[in-house]
């Protein structure tokens, strides 16, 4: 496996890393549902074969791939990247906190390595991020805490506002859609 730096930060990631916004289904009782044992051995797998980032988020797989993916990493935890990803849902830094927490009971984890901002665009960052009280506040102070190591965001906007989101020097990485 190859690795190059992510972002920023001095981590090296592997150049393929494992989204979990799709993982195996089955058939139980006429119902699909997620097969959470499958899942585990596949990420499990990924980790062996040399894939050190995996990605997921709070409403992958209808709630379930932050369980399934906490579930698989537990035994190699210290030695892979988690990403995850908060909607920025409002304005309040308190609702971006309850979801931060929901995202680390869910994952069975005390930190999350790269922490998106979900789906963000020059607007929401002005709006409803970077304003008192607010999510990047709630980043910033999350940080300091340990309980996420890098403030990231995935990005849906035009080119010229992503380098403006870049310019503003509050991430540390950022994946594209």
């Amino acid at each position: 496996m190859q690795y190059r730096e992510f972002g920023n930060t001095g981590v090296k990631i592997s150049i393929l890393g494992f989204g979990a916004m799709r993982l195996p289904t089955k058939e139980v009782e006429e119902k699909t549902v997620f097969d959470h044992e499958e899942g585990i051995k596949i990420i499990r797998r990924a980790y062996e074969l040399g894939v050190n980032y995996f990605d997921t988020a709070p409403y992958y797989c209808d709630g379930e791939s932050e369980i399934i993916v906490g579930q698989a990493i537990k035994p190699f935890r210290d030695k892979i990247y988690l990403s995850t990803k908060n909607p920025i849902e409002d304005e309040s830094g308190e609702h971006w906190r309850e979801r931060l927490e929901n995202s680390l009971k869910k994952l069975d984890t005390d930190y999350i390595d790269f922490y998106h901002m979900w789906g963000i665009n020059w607007e929401a960052y002005e709006n409803s991020i970077n304003v008192p009280n607010g999510p990047m506040e709630a980043a910033l102070k999350a940080k300091e805490e340990g309980l996420i190591r890098h403030i990231s965001f995935s990005f849906h906007d035009k080119a010229e506002n992503l380098l403006k989101l870049i310019d503003t020097g509050n991430f540390e990485t950022m994946i594209c859609q």
